[in-house]
């Protein structure tokens, strides 16, 4: 019976929410594998390194970061706000498209052709899911 965390008035309601996920992870061991693999790209958490075929993808920092995030949560839907809170934790503006941007750098990197792409994939109206099942 003590407190984990203090969260000052007046606050953010998505710092309270970014503060619980984290509360929750630790609850449930933290513990995710360094190295994430789907079919033919590798994703080193530790490294902070992309591979595709054994050869590194050259991503800056915060695409990085945006495929780590569509990464964890393969198979799933991901707004555009919900990426930009998982990467950055800040709120997007109502008309902010650099996720496009970087996603589409992103598939220029990891995809075979960035034209026709199979890893990350666009859900109109909605956001971008990342691929389970790959080749």
């Amino acid at each position: 019976m003590g407190a984990d965390d203090y969260l000052p008035k007046p606050f953010e309601p998505r710092e309270l929410l970014a503060r619980l996920r984290a509360i929750l992870r630790r609850g449930r061991g933290g513990l995710k594998p360094d190295l994430l693999r789907y079919g033919r790209l590798e994703i080193d958490r530790g490294a902070r390194e992309v591979r595709l075929d054994g050869t590194p993808r050259p991503l800056t920092s915060y695409q990085f970061a945006l495929l780590l995030a569509l990464a964890e949560h393969a198979g799933r839907v991901m707004s555009r706000d919900a990426l930009m809170d998982a990467v950055k934790g800040e709120q997007i503006e109502a008309f902010d498209r650099s996720i496009d941007v970087h996603v589409s750098r992103i598939r220029a990197a990891i995809e075979d052709d960035p034209r026709k792409p199979r890893r990350v994939i666009t859900v109109r109206g909605t956001g971008y899911v990342f691929a389970k099942a790959q080749e």
